[in-house]
């Protein structure tokens, strides 16, 4: 048996989490569902010390975290107070800020700032961690801006996203690989094609091959897999995530 932990990113709940209240009525339903991991990203305004509260009421393991770049940069020291105060060592830049992708300078100039902050955070004991989506797998002057964020920032970490690796026209499975050592937290994003189109889906009800993918977060060492749904379309996000986080529990038991 692994012990990777499994859990929700509360992106797909984002809004049912506006304010405190909310907040703590969607931790009350993943507890309800035996989820205790969470991943905090597009929350509302709410007080870090009200959300480190409700996160020890319910007995929460925050994984990860999406959080500004521009805080990375500017607000540091706080940032990672906060991150204290929930018991968290990872956090997250979610995308690349602005247009930095769409040339190999500006992608230089993100990985050189990455190595500054990801320095700075080991400095007090946090780690960076980055969020991708398909733009990092288009390449300039023959080389994928994921595989530079791999060989030039050594001391990032990686948040992987399933969907967007598939969507990118790599093998989820197969790419998990090249990250080991490298990732605490992956997210198990599922893709299902509509009208020939394709659209997000609850974990283990679309396409990707996520026996494989659990397998490979197990010989690369991931501690924590999350499920994440950007758009639910015609169900209620507490539905989808029902659905999803069954799924993810199916898959880990057919693959242990």
């Amino acid at each position: 048996m692994s012990d990777i932990k499994l859990g929700v990113q509360l992106f797909t709940l984002r809004d049912k989490c506006k304010n405190a209240e909310d907040f703590e009525t969607t931790l009350k339903f993943l507890d309800s569902i035996g989820c205790n991991v969470i991943q905090i990203s597009a929350i509302g305004d709410i007080h870090p010390e009200k959300v480190a509260e409700l996160v020890d009421k319910y007995k929460m393991d925050v994984c990860v975290t999406h959080k500004p770049y521009d805080r990375m940069k500017n607000d540091l020291e706080a940032l990672v107070h906060e991150h204290d105060l929930i018991h968290c060592d990872n956090i997250g830049i979610g995308c690349m800020p602005g247009s930095v992708h769409e040339s190999f300078e500006g992608v230089t100039g993100f990985i050189m700032k990455c190595n500054e902050i990801a320095a700075n955070m080991k400095k007090m004991g946090k780690q960076l961690c980055y969020h991708n989506h398909a733009l990092e797998f288009e390449v300039y002057d023959g080389k994928r801006t994921f595989e530079r964020l791999i060989e030039e920032a050594p001391d990032l970490h990686f948040i992987p996203d399933t969907y967007w690796m598939q969507v990118g026209g790599v093998n989820p499975a197969d790419y998990l690989k090249k990250l080991a050592g490298r990732v605490e937290v992956c997210h198990f994003k599922d893709l299902r094609i509509v009208n020939n189109q394709q659209q997000f889906a609850e974990c283990g009800t679309g396409n990707i091959d996520f026996g494989a993918c659990y397998r490979a977060c197990k010989e690369i060492g991931v501690q924590y897999i999350v499920i994440e749904q950007d758009l639910c379309y015609d169900k209620d996000p507490y539905d989808s995530v029902k659905i999803g986080f069954d799924g993810l529990k199916r898959i880990a038991a057919e693959n242990e």
